[in-house]
């Protein structure tokens, strides 16, 4: 079993955090899924937006990989499409 854990920082230059971060929750979940979306640094709406890119990605993954393969051939093949 890998667990995962995640940390982002505000820095220096800005004084919101518009990182956002994703990672399943559910650990017999058939797919694992870690996501990571930077914020858009100085932009108005950068966590808005970042929070979206993780949304919609989440979203076409689990809507469009549901029936991966688990062999390493299979995997492989699927990753260089």
């Amino acid at each position: 079993m890998i667990k995962a854990y995640a940390k982002t920082d505000v820095g220096k230059a800005r004084d919101i955090n518009e990182d956002s971060y994703y990672i399943t929750e559910d650990p017999l979940s058939n797919m694992q899924l870690f996501i990571l979306a930077d914020g858009m640094g100085g932009y108005n709406g950068g966590d808005i937006a970042s929070k979206l890119a993780i949304n919609a990605a989440k979203s076409y993954i689990e809507h469009n990989f549901n029936d991966v393969p688990k062999d390493k051939e299979s995997l492989i093949q699927l990753i260089r499409k």
